[in-house]
């Protein structure tokens, strides 16, 4: 072997240990935690981001998945994302409103026509708006879709008028539900979602308001057997990913991390349609739970009874305006 080829060589070889340097360098591992147990499919589109990261970067990213709070509660997603404490957590509108007001413009009772008008709305400005509040705040949302339509769920009876939920203690969420909660004149308590299990059980509470999936996959229809359709209002819900991280990131694993997060947006939206239209009634049936619709007349009647959450709101929160404008240009 000549000299020559021997240098030829040797090059060669530092030239691969660089290049596999530099890419053991930017391989990275990510925290994904959510609440979601197994049993609430909502979960899955979490579980599917992961997967899909992980087989687009070839496995230059991976993720490790902490699901049903067993990492973070609920209300500490949030927090933790914006510190860096986990790369990423599920974003609920109804549980941040304490660190982003703004969010209560989203998620107003009766704001939304449909699954289609909710879509279009998003399309039109609402995922910029809320996208640029997380981002103040240190989070980079990666998808944009509906938690689901708020129903009513109590222990004994069905809530579709607005004098039935006079004097009912409900578990809220916070932030604009509870307002709703509060001018249909229900007694609001916070709980942890990993407490309302037993609130229910020892008269903690009366009811929750959540939405069909997670009233069947947490079995909290055990504790809380009457469902009431009244679809107050749809709350927002987002993958968030630290900032930091997301600077962090090559061009070209910020793409990936994207376009898996497109995939699972898309899951999720088609998801939240067919279970609150077909699945969640079809379980109801099998699992005996007392189903009851608010009729035209219902709903007119709960919306005006909490028209005045819309004049509070537009005093504190001058957004709303922005909010209704990008609204009505949908409908």
């Amino acid at each position: 072997m000549t000299r020559k080829l021997l240098a030829t060589l040797a090059a060669s070889a530092a030239a691969l240990l660089i290049a596999s340097g530099a890419a053991l360098a930017q391989s990275v591992t990510l925290t994904l935690a959510h609440q979601y147990p197994s049993t609430q499919p909502i979960g899955d589109g979490y579980n599917l981001w992961a997967k899909r990261v992980e087989e687009l970067s070839n496995g230059d990213i991976k993720v490790r998945v902490f699901p049903g709070s067993t990492l973070i509660g609920s209300d500490e997603s949030f927090s933790a994302v914006s510190t860096g404490s986990v790369s990423a957590s599920n974003m609920i509108g109804g549980f941040q409103g304490g660190d982003i007001p703004e969010l209560g413009a989203i998620t107003m009772p009766f704001l939304f026509d449909d699954y289609g008008h909710y879509k279009r709305a998003v399309d039109g400005g609402l995922r910029e708006l809320v996208s640029g509040w997380y981002e103040a705040k240190n989070i980079k949302l990666l998808s944009f879709f509906p938690k689901g339509n708020d129903q009513v769920f109590h222990k004994s009876k069905f809530l579709t008028n607005p004098e039935d939920f006079v004097g009912a203690q409900i578990r809220g969420v916070g932030g604009v539900s509870d307002a709703v909660l509060t001018a249909l004149g229900a007694k609001v308590v916070r709980l942890p979602t990993t407490e309302v299990t037993q609130g229910l059980q020892r008269g903690v509470v009366d009811g929750i308001v959540t939405n069909c999936v997670a009233h069947i996959g947490r079995s909290w229809f055990e504790q809380a057997p009457y469902a009431s359709v009244v679809s107050l209002k749809n709350d927002i819900e987002s993958l968030g990913l630290n900032l930091d991280v997301w600077k962090g990131l090559t061009e070209e694993q910020q793409k990936v991390v994207l376009d898996a997060a497109s995939e699972m947006e898309a899951f999720e939206w088609e998801l939240m349609e067919r279970v609150e239209s077909k699945d969640c009634f079809a379980d109801w049936e099998e699992r005996k739970v007392n189903v009851q619709v608010t009729t035209p007349e219902q709903k007119a009647a709960l919306k005006a009874a909490v028209a005045s959450v819309y004049d509070d709101y537009r005093v504190t929160l001058p957004i709303l305006d922005d909010v209704l404008k990008i609204v009505e240009a949908a409908r």
